[in-house]
């Protein structure tokens, strides 16, 4: 009966394969101080970006976590930029210090929304590709 199920499980299982993965993850920040904030976000940014049908979703206090967003969104502008420069491989070796290779976002593939406390959502805006510094969070927390 054992060797049964799971001769039933191994031919189920390779007829689905997972084409991606979506990681929701709630209040990253909790509990955290700002650096390890910025690696687990990095760590999850790269696990998202190991396939193109990835997804991550998460939500945030922490003006630090699109700080890091944004780092990474300008990450990846940089690394473009730099990719045809005769100092690429140094270059590309600096912007690692900021922020690691793994873990480029393009604008693209990134959304941020803002709730207020009025309860309505609104998509956040951007400034060249960026997160506004113009958001509900920041205008709450520094006036």
């Amino acid at each position: 009966m054992q060797k049964t199920k799971e001769a039933e499980l191994k031919l189920l299982s390779s007829q689905y394969r997972p084409e991606c993965f979506v990681n929701i993850v709630e209040e990253i920040e909790q509990n955290l101080f700002p650096t390890s904030q910025k690696n687990v976000f990095y760590k999850l940014l790269e696990f998202t970006n190991l396939t193109k049908s990835n997804a991550l979703i998460l939500t945030t206090h922490s003006p630090y976590i699109i700080n890091y967003l944004t780092l990474a969104i300008k990450g990846y502008q940089v690394w473009q930029k730099i990719l045809s420069s005769p100092n690429a491989e140094l270059l590309k070796q600096q912007l690692e210090n900021i922020v690691p290779e793994a873990s480029y976002i393009s604008e693209e593939d990134a959304i941020v929304y803002e709730l207020t406390e009025q309860g309505e959502i609104r998509k956040l805006s951007t400034y060249e590709g960026l997160p506004s510094d113009e958001n509900y969070l920041n205008i709450s927390l520094f006036g």
